[in-house]
């Protein structure tokens, strides 16, 4: 993968839009995030923060730029919806992967959990001696609470790392990334859940029943956006650029067939240093092709430090939307409409 910012690989799967990246790539991805001198957030996910993704959705982290998978039953249960996600290396060996890559660039981290890095696993491959002043550990309890949250912002705002690294509970990384992430310096923030052991027998079934609702919900949105873009009229898209507001109108299905077209248009406006906005009334579906290139789109102009603006959206589209996941990586998205409410 020549540049990272270049690479189309998303793959839209349970709601969450993944980065399929193997290690090779990450490496790569790594650097360019670092040495563009910008805010960055990578998310490894594990399998049992899917398991709680599907029980409560609003466990995402908004702020996040880049997910990825760090678990080979993600990629397992992908493959049976007929998503394939390339994973850089399994979780309970993801940090040591991030510091070998940190070492591999010369890059300072702090390093922020209850456990510390697996120094046989560096020390094998030949890094961490040459450099252990690269790394500051930060060690906390079994829960990151506000003195860690805290004292992590002041170690950042003091060391300066070109990587924060920080394992904790899928809840506490809920709690408390938020704040951290806004409050650090410009670095990248890359954060993995820490999984805890499910005791019980009520969690051991919903760790059974739970990949199978979100599978199956999978499926029903795959059938159904293929459904709507067989039956839906001629595609096409239009581009007014004659206001200070670049405008992008996509008529009929957002699918493959036009996917070319619009990331062509949208490369040029980019090129302008023009914001974008887009009419998506007369979207009558959105492939899963589509979801993923809209938000590519987005985090192209994101990179850029553009904002792009959804002027318009069809109740079609903004149910694809909020089926999809990726409603919430656009800031100015409605709920979806009660139709119920409409008839009165």
């Amino acid at each position: 993968m020549n540049s990272f910012f270049e690479s189309s690989q998303i793959r839209i799967a349970f709601g969450i839009p993944f980065d399929s990246l193997d290690f090779h790539e990450l490496l790569v991805a790594v650097g360019e995030l670092v040495a563009s001198g910008n805010k960055h957030f990578i998310f490894a996910a594990s399998f049992p923060w899917i398991l709680e993704y599907g029980r409560n959705p609003l466990n995402r982290l908004n702020e996040i730029d880049i997910f990825i998978a760090a678990d080979s039953t993600i990629i397992g249960l992908a493959e049976k919806i007929g998503q394939t996600i390339k994973m850089p290396i399994e979780y309970f060996e993801f940090p040591e992967q991030i510091a070998l890559i940190c070492a591999h660039y010369g890059f300072s981290l702090l390093h922020v959990s209850s456990t510390a890095l697996k120094t046989d696993i560096l020390v094998r491959d030949g890094y961490v001696p040459l450099s252990w002043d690269l790394f500051s550990n930060f060690k906390i309890s079994d829960c990151l609470d506000k003195k860690h949250k805290d004292s992590i912002i002041s170690s950042a705002i003091s060391l300066k790392p070109d990587v924060i690294l920080i394992s904790a509970s899928p809840d506490d990384l809920r709690t408390f990334i938020p704040e951290i992430h806004k409050k650090i310096p410009n670095c990248l923030l890359v954060c993995t859940p820490k999984d805890e052991t499910k005791s019980t027998l009520s969690s051991r079934i919903r760790n059974i029943i739970s990949p199978l609702v979100l599978a199956s919900q999978e499926s029903c949105l795959l059938k159904h956006t293929n459904e709507a873009c067989a039956n839906s009229i001629q595609s096409s898209v239009s581009y007014d650029d004659k206001s200070e507001q670049s405008a992008i109108r996509i008529s009929g299905v957002l699918s493959s067939r036009v996917v070319s077209d619009l990331r062509r248009i949208v490369i040029n406006i980019l090129k302008t240093g023009k914001n974008l906005e887009l009419d998506l009334s007369t979207t009558t579906a959105i492939s899963i092709k589509g979801l993923e290139e809209l938000f590519y789109l987005n985090r192209l102009f994101k990179t850029a430090e553009k904002k792009p603006v959804i002027r318009a959206i069809s109740p079609e589209a903004l149910t694809l939307f909020h089926q999809s996941g990726i409603a919430s990586f656009f800031k100015n998205i409605p709920g979806i409409v009660d139709e119920m409410e409409t008839d009165t």
